[in-house]
Parts: C-alpha cells; sequence; structure tokens
C-alpha cells in the first residue's frame, strides 16, 4: 500500500525522510534550546541541507560546515544591526540583499542562495536585543551541526550511483543497437544518454574544491562521462555502416554482447576479468584495421580501464581531492563578479530587483509594523524568480498551495482544538515539504508548517485572514515588479546562456590547439568541456518552457562538438604524441562544421 502511494504521488522518501528529519530536529531544538524567537531558523537550516545534498556535501565537509557558519553568521549579525535604526537599516538591507543575491550562487542550482536570503529575512523581522543576540547565534551554529550530522548519516555512495547511471546508459545504448540491427535508429534514445551523462557532468563539477578540478571519484566519473557519451553519439557511425553494408550485422551483434557483458558488470553479476577477456577476443577477432574497429577498439579499452579504476578506489578515498587536475579560473568569484556586474546581465538584475522589493517591504513592515506582514516578505523572496515567465508560474502555485493549506490546517485546527493536534500536523508537513517537486505541493505544506507555529501562541482564526491577504498582496508586488524593475524575460535568458555556449566554443578549440602545439592548458579543456555541457543543461531546462525546436537542435549539436572534441584531445590525442600535430586539422574541421551547422539552424 505504501509503495503504492508513494509511486502514485511520485513522493521522495529519502529527502522527506533525511531533510524533514533536520527540519523537526532544528526546529524543536532551537525552541527548546535558544527560544522561541529564534524558532524561524529552522527553517532556513533546514533548507541548507537540500541545498547543500546538490552540492556535494560530502567533499572537504568540515571546510564547508566552518564556510557556511561564517556566512550565515554574516548574515546574522548585519540583519541585527540593519533592525537597530530604521533609517540606516535601508542602505544595510539593500546592500545585504544584493551582495547575498550576487555572490552567493551556484550556476547550475537556481535555489542555492534561497536559505542564505531566507535566514536574512527571518532575523531582520524577528528582532532580539543584544542579550538575545548570543542565543541566535548559537541557534545558527546547532542548525548548521544538525545539517552536517545529517549528511554524515546519510552519506550517499557516489560510486553506487555511478554504477546505476552506467547500467541505464548501457542499457539505452543496449536498445539501440536493437534499432540498428533492424536498420532503425532512434534518436530519443541517443538524447536520453546524453541526459545521463550530463548529470553525470554535474556531479564532477560540484566535486570541485578551491584550485582543484574535482575527487578521485570525480576524476573516473569524468573519464566515464567522455567515453561513454562518445560510444553514444557514434551509434549512428555504425548505424550508417549497417545500411551502406560497410559493417558487418555480425560485428554489430558481437558489441552488442560486450555492451549486455558490461550492463551485467554493473549489476555485479559477472567478474571484471570476464568481460576483460570477452573484450580483448572481440578486438583481436576483428582486428582488421578498419576505422571504425579502431575507435570502437579504443572506446571499449578505455571504459574497461575507468571501471577498473573505480573498482580500485577505496571507500575513504573516494571524496579526497585529485590534485593532479587542476581547476581554471573560467567560474572563480574573481572572474564570475566581473562578468556578471553588467546591468545588462541576469544575475545583476535579478539581485537588484530582489533588494528593491525586499528593502522595500522589510522598511514598510518596521515603519507601520503591520502584523504578520513577514508573511508578504516571504512571498516576494519565494515567488520573485530571474525569468518573468517562471516568476507567474510559481504565482499561481504560492496562491493555490497557501490557500488549500491554510484553510485545511485552518478547519482541522478548529475542529480539533489541541495542541498536541497542531504539534502532529506540524510534524507531518515538515516532512512532507521535502517529500515532493511540485512548488505548489512544497507550498501547500510550507503554509501548513508556519500556521501550525504561529497558532501555538495567536487566534488561528485571525492568522488565517492575515495569511491569505498577505500571500496575495506579496503575489500582486511581485508580478508587478517583475515587469516592471530590471525585467528579464525567458528569451532574454535563453539568447544569453546560446551567447555564452558560443564563446565557451570558440575558447575550447583555442585551447585545445594550444594544447596539440605545446602541451599548455590541458586543465582548462576539462573545465570548458564541464561547464559548455551544464550550460546546454541548464538551457535544455529553460527550452522545456521556450519550447523551440531549434533550440534543441543546437544543444544536440553543441553536445556532439564539445564531446568529439574532448575525447580527440584528452583520450586519443592525450595518449598519443605522434597523433597530435597530424590531427590538428581534424578538431579545426569540427569546429568549422559546428559553425557550419548553427548558421544552417
Amino acid at each position: 500500500m505504501y509503495n503504492k502511494l508513494v509511486k502514485k504521488f511520485n513522493i521522495n522518501t529519502y529527502s522527506m525522510i533525511k531533510h524533514g528529519s533536520v527540519a523537526v530536529i532544528t526546529l524543536f531544538g532551537v525552541g527548546i534550546l535558544f527560544g522561541v524567537k529564534n524558532i524561524m531558523i529552522a527553517f532556513p537550516i533546514a533548507l541548507t541541507s537540500t541545498v547543500m545534498g546538490r552540492q556535494n556535501f560530502q567533499v572537504k565537509t568540515f571546510n564547508k560546515a566552518i564556510k557556511i557558519i561564517l556566512i550565515d553568521l554574516i548574515i546574522v549579525l548585519t540583519a541585527y544591526f540593519s533592525s537597530m535604526n530604521i533609517f540606516w537599516g535601508i542602505p544595510i538591507n539593500f546592500f545585504a540583499i544584493f551582495l547575498i543575491m550576487y555572490t552567493i550562487v551556484s550556476p547550475y542550482d537556481l535555489t542555492f542562495y534561497k536559505p542564505f536570503i531566507m535566514l536574512y529575512v527571518f532575523t531582520q523581522y524577528a528582532q532580539v536585543s543584544l542579550g538575545e543576540l548570543p542565543f541566535r547565534v548559537l541557534s545558527v551554529i546547532f542548525g548548521v551541526l544538525i545539517v552536517v550530522g545529517a549528511s554524515y548519516i546519510n552519506r550517499v555512495n557516489e560510486r553506487s550511483v555511478l554504477g546505476k547511471s552506467m547500467q541505464e546508459a548501457f542499457i539505452l545504448i543496449n536498445n539501440q543497437f536493437k534499432n540498428i540491427l533492424k536498420e532503425e535508429y532512434d534518436h530519443t534514445i541517443e538524447d536520453k544518454c546524453s541526459k545521463i551523462m550530463r548529470d553525470i557532468a554535474y556531479k564532477v563539477y560540484v566535486t570541485r574544491h578551491r584550485r582543484y578540478l574535482t575527487t578521485n571519484l570525480g576524476k573516473v566519473q569524468f573519464q566515464i562521462f567522455i567515453n561513454v557519451e562518445y560510444f553514444n553519439l557514434y551509434m549512428i557511425q555504425l548505424y550508417g555502416g549497417i545500411k551502406s553494408l560497410s559493417i558487418s550485422k555480425e560485428y554489430v551483434e558481437k558489441l552488442k554482447e560486450i555492451v549486455e557483458a558490461i550492463i551485467e558488470l554493473c549489476k555485479e553479476n559477472i567478474e571484471f576479468q570476464t568481460i576483460k577477456e570477452s573484450t580483448d577476443n572481440f578486438i583481436r577477432q576483428w582486428s582488421k584495421g578498419e576505422e571504425y574497429h579502431l575507435e570502437i577498439s579504443l572506446i571499449l579499452e578505455n571504459l574497461l580501464g575507468s571501471i577498473k579504476e573505480l573498482n580500485s578506489i577505496e571507500k575513504t578515498g573516494s571524496n579526497k581531492v585529485y590534485k593532479e587536475w587542476a581547476r581554471a579560473d573560467i567560474d572563480k568569484t574573481r572572474v564570475t563578479f566581473k562578468e556578471y556586474f553588467r546591468p545588462n546581465t541576469i544575475r545583476f538584475k535579478f539581485a537588484s530587483r530582489m533588494a528593491i522589493t525586499l528593502t522595500i517591504a522589510l522598511l514598510i513592515g518596521g515603519f507601520l509594523g503591520f502584523y504578520k506582514i513577514i508573511w508578504a516578505a516571504i512571498t516576494v523572496m519565494s515567488i520573485m524568480q530571474p525569468y518573468y515567465e517562471d516568476t507567474i508560474k510559481k504565482a499561481k502555485d504560492r496562491v493555490i498551495g497557501n490557500i488549500l493549506g491554510i484553510l485545511f490546517t485552518g478547519v482541522l485546527i478548529n475542529v480539533a482544538d489541541s495542541q498536541i493536534i497542531t504539534l502532529g500536523i506540524l510534524v507531518i508537513s515538515l516532512y512532507l515539504i521535502y517529500a515532493f517537486k511540485e512548488y505548489y505541493k512544497i507550498s501547500l505544506f510550507a503554509a501548513m508548517a508556519s500556521i501550525c507555529i504561529a497558532s501555538l501562541t495567536e487566534n488561528i482564526n485571525i492568522l488565517i485572514l492575515y495569511r491569505i491577504v498577505y500571500v496575495i498582496i506579496g503575489v500582486v508586488v511581485v508580478v508587478i515588479v517583475n515587469r516592471v524593475v530590471f525585467p528579464y524575460r525567458l528569451k532574454d535568458g535563453v539568447e544569453q546562456l546560446i551567447d555564452k555556449i558560443a564563446r565557451l566554443n570558440k575558447k575550447l578549440i583555442e585551447d585545445s590547439m594550444e594544447f596539440l602545439q605545446s602541451n599548455k592548458q590541458i586543465h582548462e579543456i576539462r573545465d570548458l568541456i564541464i561547464h559548455s555541457t551544464l550550460l546546454c543543461q541548464k538551457l535544455y531546462m529553460r527550452n522545456l518552457q521556450y519550447n523551440d525546436d531549434e533550440i534543441n537542435k543546437f544543444i544536440a549539436i553543441n553536445n556532439k562538438y564539445v564531446i568529439q572534441v574532448g575525447y580527440k584531445v584528452l583520450i586519443v590525442y592525450g595518449k598519443n604524441e605522434n597523433a597530435k600535430k597530424e590531427n590538428i586539422e581534424s578538431i579545426l574541421n569540427l569546429y568549422e562544421d559546428f559553425n557550419n551547422n548553427i548558421r544552417h539552424m
């Protein structure tokens, strides 16, 4: 019965249990140890747990924990100083909110800033005296330690996750082989496999630390990402060979058997040595010098080498920084700060819009002292998005989720008239907030939790009225502000992403030429490949709403170009000194083909 409910409503039980437990422990722990005034700290702290989980908190956990504590304490102290005087609070609030929105970001996780801006708004609203400030500081440290503890208790086995991703990718490749043997080709299979590989590229990205690109495990993930995706894209060459009769079906059937064996290896049903012997026999049997066989042989050898390396990595050492691969300057703060500090960039516009709107909301709340006006500020903070179209969608979801949650909770509390029931609803809703991806569901349970906390000290019926009114006010304000204050539409974002991808591709070919001619800048090539891949994933997500077929074509063309250049430069020429100068022209041809394909779109 439970499994049916989980499947039917698409409930994320892992997230619900882990992050829900963090929220419950933090909320009650802070309330009991540090007082009711600090209880709202639980919400941004619990959200920190979900955000850091997506950023791979297992790499340099102690360093990241200290960094979060320092950032949170700066936010809390800044909010405290701002609340001391309503007039000097205006510039402090504006610059603090702008800097949070502008600097505390992750280019591939659009919600990364949320726990930090939420912490500022909550601490700004729930003012404390100087004597109470130490308890607020301790509540932040307590909450972060809960997050760190939860990350250790529920450590994700990334090696196992990688194995499952490989298994899914090779099942898709095997299905493509079935099509090829019927002289058919399914581009949706190719796209699904590319999506899995982009997810692996993101896992490599979030393991970077200071000067270094990745970890011991991330090194293998990167190699598998390049090799499997190149194999996936090479399938169309095999299809063309079958159609033109230049490749025999017997060859493809034997290769399909190797892929099926790799699937079994991922499931741990066969030993590595067994598939290694089968692959070596296959390579020797078909060693006739054809170009396609040389390509396939190299792919298989590299894949098996990566799998062997994966199996040899000790669990305790998998998340240690791999110091042989340096990190490029592409996304370091000193570079990105200057890159985006222009009025026409999305980051600058979004940070400015949020800073202006929240500063005014906090000013009105402080000056007029409206009861529970924090709910209007929270609505502004929650639904305002970089793109106008996303803001409209979130606004609708916020209204639906909040009104349903408020009315349901209000009726239940009035009927039950028991504090025990209220606490029960609070705990359940705190867990359910993290069980779903749909925003209206998250908003529904967040509203329930908020109303339950407030109803412990206030009349529920008054709270219902104020909550609904302030949510509607907040939604109206955000919709208007997004139209007139630094407006930024989805079309603008899509064009900016395409422009940045094109600039990275030009840089990729320049660095590739430099590497092939003088062995320099190889670390930047890896970074460029990762960023170009992830920007395409970002563009793909934007296009789900923008819905332009030409953009999907651009993504496919760019993916093919980046992977082919990366594979040939890092895998083929990186191992063969004699092949470098001989094949510089082929790399230049790839870039020329990419530009020609884009021009003819």
